[in-house]
């Protein structure tokens, strides 16, 4: 085992364009033995982790945010500009960089590798998915490319760990050699204009943030020709450039059949998230009802048993009953991420975004709020202009998370019939289409006011590199599968486990020997709680029950599953309880006493409605302000209930 100080520890850290697979180089090198944190001072998240080289040599390897350049426009490029410069509080000059570049890319690639040569920082450049760029029919001549940048060249796969051992022995090999003054400013053709620059400048960046913008253009069209000079020379691209792809990509960008076939795949995801689901779906939910049940009879009476039986394992089993759905989402979001689609979906809705007030860069941020509202919010920095970055926070939350699936899954199958058309489009799948679709609608229809609410002075262009389109890893699709898993599980078996304890108890007490079933629920804290907003809420359709499980929901949505499962099940003084929610909602619905247009406000209300304390709190981190947090919360809140009432009054009058 390798004891070396801390500080005597070399640090390498790892630049490069977003899409270059900078951060799968990275997994690959630390597996799992990294760390996520902020900056010093920022909300920019950095990957730290260590890797034994050998027993002489421990590397902290720096993952800095993905960057087309180093001119310090963005808050990601300012930080990775700082952190070059050694001017990051608490962080150190890196001893090495390792310049990770798209082989498939080289010359848009090679513009950052130009400014990180005149950092003097010594410099290896990983020349990465050279697979992609050999089945593209482009040769690149490593070893001449090394020669004119003055800079050791190591082709690699990241994806396929194919080149990391070799990368890891240039790394052992260049690690102490001295700073390179002599490559810098090599993009100046002029040796003596070179020598004057050198006196007066750090690195190119500092240029940026001093020039004029003529002499930012000039730098820039400089760096390209010099750049042009060298791709010239080491790239030969050979006649079997595959034209299939190239009609796939034209196809897929089509302005007639793009945008048809992005609603058809994402339409196909959603029929799949019932379809596969069921059957895994329905014997999580026995096995719930089971072991509640088994539990009741072999436990001894008493407040435990029932707060175990009633509270935490319906609680809990209730949410990890969707499990199987949060699965199939991820999986088929990987899919699409790591064959390049995605990418050309944000170029297809990169014309309508602009016209609704929202960048082409919120693409992004809007498409990992699919995910999570946290991390989409988290990753707008990435968007230079503050109002444009703003517009992008306050809307996030209206794209429809995984939290917000167990809440619209248990409320399609208690009401919407599992019916189909021509054997394949389920009407329950087309359903909750229809929701993720109208968090959509929602979320432009906000940033079209917004956008017309400011006459916004900064403006800019989006530029994004469209990765090759290739077929997916499977292996790396599924450790995505199993990391959103994992992170859905623990959250189950922490918050919601928590919540379910505390639901459980509000729902049991106090104690009514008088009356019991439904009477002794509402006399319960739970009950007294859901009867305070009853009246409030009454107009959209909802009882004293659902009022209850919408304030239990405030700490994450999916708590809303567990606040009415447990709601519900207290009002059950039979032996044959079924803790399932879906079934016991469906015999309300018999009943009459849950009707469809109730269903549809609760599934409108959760589309618009901000019941995410974590939300909120990155909100107020991102923005610096507790009034913009305050404006989140109130305008989605008020956004939720006039949706909400309009879809129950006119289902009511219809249904």
């Amino acid at each position: 085992m390798n004891n070396q100080d801390p500080q005597t520890q070399r640090h390498v850290a790892l630049v490069g364009n977003p899409n270059c697979g900078k951060t799968t180089l990275f997994n690959s090198l630390t597996g799992s033995n990294y760390k996520v944190a902020n900056y010093p001072g920022v909300t920019v998240e950095k990957r730290q982790g260590t890797l034994n080289v050998n027993n002489d040599l421990t590397l902290q390897l720096i993952d800095l945010p993905g960057t087309y350049a180093l001119s310090g426009l963005t808050l990601d490029e300012r930080v990775a500009t700082q952190y070059l410069q050694g001017e990051i509080s608490g962080s150190r000059k890196p001893d090495l960089v390792v310049a990770v570049v798209d082989a498939s890319n080289l010359e848009r690639n090679l513009f950052i590798v130009s400014e990180l040569i005149d950092t003097g920082i010594p410099l290896i450049v990983a020349l990465n998915m050279i697979d992609v760029a050999e089945e593209r029919g482009i040769k690149i001549y490593s070893d001449l490319l090394a020669r004119l940048l003055d800079a050791p060249v190591v082709p690699i796969v990241a994806r396929s760990k194919r080149g990391i051992q070799d990368l890891l022995n240039l790394i052992a090999k260049e690690i102490d050699k001295p700073t390179n003054s002599r490559r810098a400013l090599a993009w100046i053709p002029d040796s003596h204009q070179r020598a004057a620059h050198l006196r007066e400048i750090a690195i190119p960046s500092k240029i940026a943030s001093l020039a004029q913008e003529d002499d930012i253009t000039t730098i820039a069209t400089l760096r390209y020709a010099w750049i042009r000079q060298i791709t010239s020379r080491v790239i030969v691209n050979s006649a079997r450039e595959k034209k299939r792809a190239s009609s796939i990509d034209a196809l897929l960008t089509s302005k007639v059949w793009g945008l048809p076939l992005l609603a058809l795949i994402f339409a196909l995801v959603f029929q799949s998230i019932f379809l596969w689901a069921s059957v895994p779906m329905d014997l999580i939910g026995a096995a719930v009802d089971n072991l509640s049940g088994w539990l009741t009879k072999t436990l001894p009476p008493g407040a435990l048993t029932e707060l175990i039986a009633e509270g935490i394992v319906p609680g809990v089993g209730n949410v990890l009953v969707f499990v199987p759905q949060i699965a199939i989402l991820f999986f088929f979001i990987g899919l699409l991420e790591d064959s390049g689609y995605l990418s050309r979906a944000a170029f297809l809705l990169d014309n309508f975004m602009r016209k609704v007030g929202l960048q082409g860069r919120a693409f992004i941020p809007l498409l990992s709020s699919f995910a999570c509202a946290v991390p989409g919010i988290l990753s707008t920095r990435t968007i230079p202009t503050r109002w444009d970055r703003l517009t992008t926070i306050m809307i996030a939350p209206l794209m429809s998370c995984s939290a917000r699936l167990p809440v619209y899954t248990v409320l399609i199958a208690a009401v919407v019939p599992a019916t189909s058309f021509a054997g394949m489009i389920s009407l329950q799948g087309a359903t909750l289409f229809l929701m993720y679709i109208l968090g959509i609608i929602g979320a432009c229809a906000v940033a079209f006011i917004m956008s017309r609410s400011t006459k916004r002075k900064e403006s800019c262009f989006f530029v994004m590199e469209m990765p090759p389109l290739r077929i997916p890893v499977l292996r790396v699709v599924l450790r995505g599968v199993y990391d959103s898993v994992l992170s859905f599980i623990k959250n189950a078996t922490t918050v919601i486990l928590a919540c379910s304890v505390i639901i459980w108890f509000l729902a049991s007490y106090p104690k009514n020997d008088l009356n019991d079933g439904v009477d002794a629920a509402r006399y319960s804290y739970a009950g007294r709680l859901g009867a305070l907003i009853e009246p409030a809420i009454k107009p959209l359709g909802f009882n004293w029950e659902i009022g209850f499980a919408i304030i239990a929901s405030f700490p994450a949505r999916e708590v809303f599953v567990t606040g009415l499962s447990t709601v519900l099940n207290a009002q059950d003084d039979g032996d044959e309880s079924n803790s399932n929610l879906i079934n016991r909602l469906r015999e309300k619905r018999e009943q009459g006493t849950f009707p469809g247009a109730t269903a549809a406000a609760l599934m409108v209300f959760y589309v618009f409605a901000c019941q995410c304390m974590s939300t909120l709190a990155v909100c107020r981190r991102e923005t610096g302000s507790w009034l913009w947090t305050a404006g989140m919360f109130t305008y989605m809140t008020a956004l939720a209930y006039f949706a909400a009432l309009v879809t129950y009054q006119v289902g009511i009058q219809l249904f």
